[in-house]
């Protein structure tokens, strides 16, 4: 690589990647005298690159001294004069050195650093185009599938979906795509760490937000959400609008915006809820699909209640293996003890 070829590769950097020609001229400064010092172990060398030419310069640093006992550190005050004219006794001077002194070893060095800092500069804009992912739900292809994750693509960037993190039951193939939830981006050695999730109730929230315009527009909120994965997902959502219908506008007309949700989710059921500051009427909702009769307050301190509802409505509110009554439970913040009307 010849001065001009530097320089130019130089200017290919800043057009290419962002990085300004000085500031990668400072650093492949540094790296060539570092890397010299390391080699011959002459500590007191400076290494220049020409801003214009591309002409790489080594420079010796010596003491200006009155008689000289080591001329790798030292230099008399008579030689000094015709590298500095007000040169004294003290001074530190630079000696031009003969730049077949580096040959190749500095051309080297200067490529390596190149590589090095493209590579670099690669794996932050990677880690910052993919950490804008975060929180989001993006579509991946599905590159293997083994028992224990499935290797997939999102972008162009490869990671793994983990076996804990697949909604219970679902099966893959190979070259299928999948919707997934990007629950965080690391920094890697070997560039970004792409950390995603099916199970995660944040999973639900992003598929809403694809299907529900007015929730990315901020007119319905979504509150809280509760999932068990497989089986059964609680959201509870209210409207800054009084004239829209925050359940109605995640249902879609004739269920069209929630079925493409359930489509993903496969078996997963969901029930969307209207959030309310009234416990009463939260608890009533939290508990659809069944119908309550009535609600008692039974302790607002430790936040307990009764629901009461009709016989044919009590399996319905408890749910299988008591899941509907238990996402019910988180998602309100109450107990909820849930008897048949006939029994009280």
């Amino acid at each position: 690589m010849n001065s001009p070829m530097l320089l130019e590769a130089l200017r290919e950097l800043e057009r290419e990647k962002g990085i300004s020609v000085d500031e990668s001229i400072s650093i492949l400064e540094k790296a060539i005298m570092s890397a010299y010092k390391n080699k011959t172990g002459e500590r007191n060398v400076e290494i220049v690159i020409n801003r214009l030419s591309g002409e790489i310069e080594a420079y010796q640093l010596l003491e200006v001294v009155d008689k000289v006992e080591n001329e790798n550190l030292q230099i008399s005050l008579d030689d000094a004069l015709k590298i500095k004219s007000d040169a004294v006794i003290g001074d530190i001077v630079k000696k031009k050195m003969n730049i077949k002194k580096l040959g190749r070893f500095a051309v080297q060095v200067a490529k390596q650093v190149l590589i090095q800092k493209i590579r670099e500069i690669e794996k932050e804009k990677q880690y910052e185009r993919y950490s804008d992912l975060v929180q989001r739900v993006v579509v991946a292809e599905i590159l293997k599938v083994t028992p224990e994750w499935l290797d997939i693509r999102i972008g162009k960037l490869e990671t793994h979906l983990p076996q804990k993190e697949w909604i219970p039951g679902e099966t893959f193939e190979q070259s299928d795509f999948i919707k997934v939830y990007v629950r965080e981006v690391k920094k890697d050695k070997k560039g970004p760490k792409i950390i995603v999730s099916r199970t995660d109730p944040e999973f639900v929230v992003g598929l809403l937000k694809l299907e529900v315009p007015e929730i990315e527009q901020g007119i319905v909120e979504i509150v809280k959400v509760v999932r068990e994965p497989g089986v059964r997902t609680k959201i509870a959502v209210l409207s800054k609008d009084p004239k829209i219908d925050p359940v109605g506008a995640c249902i879609g007309h004739e269920g069209a915006r929630i079925a493409a949700v359930l489509r993903e989710l496969k078996n997963e059921k969901i029930d969307v809820i209207k959030w309310s500051q009234d416990p009463k009427e939260l608890i009533a909702n939290a508990l659809l699909p069944a119908s309550v009769v009535e609600v008692e307050i039974l302790d607002y301190e430790s936040k307990a209640s009764r629901v009461l509802v009709s016989p044919s409505q009590l399996s319905l509110a408890i749910g299988k293996a008591g899941q509907n009554a238990r996402l019910a439970a988180k998602l309100t913040g109450w107990k909820i003890d849930i008897k048949p009307l006939m029994n009280m």
